[in-house]
């Protein structure tokens, strides 16, 4: 199928609501700190709301995958954007209440909001999986995850935009709106009839074919545990580099002598290129194959790591934008192989408790990044960190080839697995 039809296809069951959603999350990303802060919250202790909030999600993934599978994927976005909604509407009224309490109210709804986005998270990834092609995985899930880069774009831009004019709770607000429309979405019940199935999707095959007794159950026949394994290493090295390189970035801004202003458009010009390379990126997963693509991330991805100290010696500040390009254009090609691999790998019954355990490995590698990092700047230097996450994202890559046939992912259309 053609990419526009399979973009029509999905876009008002998943990836509207998904959009929607992203966006208001990443309004309120930057500003979680300046909320707590704003209801008497000590600086440590606001930090410390946001780590919480970060653990809470690690601890409810496996928890959300049971429920997506015991509620279903539709139902289980519903709950969670409503809650969501619910959540932010209460923060809303700490922040305009802000009084004795309002911190607390405003910390509960802050980490009952982290399950709830889990829950989002990982159903829409199991809907997609569930709903196309084979020969599409790669493209639908590229899509799903430019959804998480577009809000994480759109959002702080417009609750910038707002912030120069209204106060704090107006990005909150925002938010609420665009969790309210993704809810909206999801409770349409003709939204359903938008989604011509093709013939070999799980869905369209039904259900009829797996044990009734064995539904409901935690045991997920079929599920390659060694090759699961094996995927999650590289896309541990994967996570690392990508929650690294936004820090990394501003650490070697600030040690060459940047403006905070300059490091910012060096960080948004290489997000740019990653929302434009991620069309590419999903067609040649299903071209290529997943295994290449994800050899040819990691290996960019880490070289831009380790080019950009030389190049910053020899160059300057272009040097250094030069490298956060190459950078830019591997995660960009990677832009939504996690989910895609992860999609492969699952099995069709007990697909969200599946989901669940596979995103642990990414979370270990979310919050083993910022641990090493600091460790190497503490101990050694910037150019230390610099240069073991660039090792880290190349050690993937030739981890991925030497693996790639036990692994055995699809090779790409009208090729058979690795």
């Amino acid at each position: 199928m053609r990419a526009p039809e399979l973009y029509r296809r999905l876009f008002w069951p998943i990836l509207a609501p998904s959009m929607l959603l992203g966006i208001g999350n990443g309004a309120i990303i930057p500003v979680q700190v300046l909320a707590a802060m704003q209801l008497g919250a000590s600086g440590s202790l606001a930090a410390l709301i946001v780590a919480i909030v970060g653990g809470i999600g690690l601890a409810t993934t496996m928890p959300a995958g049971r429920l997506i599978d015991r509620f279903g994927d539709q139902r289980a976005m519903l709950l969670a954007t409503t809650i969501v909604a619910v959540c932010t509407a209460v923060t809303i009224g700490a922040l305009l209440w802000a009084r004795e309490g309002a911190l607390m109210l405003f910390m509960a709804a802050a980490f009952l909001r982290a399950p709830a986005m889990n829950i989002f998270s990982l159903a829409r990834q199991a809907y997609t999986a569930e709903h196309v092609a084979p020969h599409e995985v790669g493209r639908a899930m590229t899509a799903l995850g430019g959804t998480m880069r577009v809000g994480n774009l759109v959002g702080p831009l417009v609750g910038g935009l707002l912030l120069l004019a209204l106060p704090l709770w107006s990005v909150y607000v925002l938010s609420i709106l665009c969790a309210a429309l993704a809810t909206m979405i999801l409770f349409n019940p003709t939204r359903g009839e938008l989604l011509d199935l093709p013939a070999d999707s799980p869905a369209a095959l039904g259900s009829a074919q797996l044990d009734p007794s064995r539904k409901g159950r935690d045991a997920m026949p079929g599920v390659r545990w060694g090759a699961v394994f094996l995927a999650g290493i590289a896309m541990i090295a994967l996570a690392v580099a990508r929650v690294a390189q936004p820090v990394v970035v501003q650490l070697w801004g600030v040690h060459i002598g940047l403006s905070e202003s300059a490091i910012s458009l060096v960080i948004a010009v290489g997000a740019a290129i990653e929302i434009v390379m991620m069309f590419p990126g999903g067609y040649l997963k299903d071209r290529l194959g997943r295994s290449v693509i994800l050899v040819v991330c990691l290996a960019v991805y880490g070289t831009g790591f380790l080019l950009l100290v030389p190049f910053t010696h020899w160059a300057g500040t272009p040097g250094m934008v030069t490298a956060v390009v190459v950078m830019a254009i591997g995660n960009g090609l990677g832009a939504g192989v996690f989910m895609t691999v992860g999609a492969d790998l699952s099995p069709t019954e007990g697909r969200g408790r599946f989901l669940g355990i596979w995103a642990l490995f990414s979370n270990v590698g979310i919050l083993g990044g910022p641990l090493l990092i600091s460790a190497l700047v503490a101990t050694a230097s910037v150019q230390a960190a610099v240069v073991a996450i660039g090792g880290i994202a190349v050690a993937g890559a030739v981890w991925t080839m030497v693996f790639a046939t036990r692994i055995g992912l699809p090779k790409g259309i009208g090729r058979v697995r690795d």
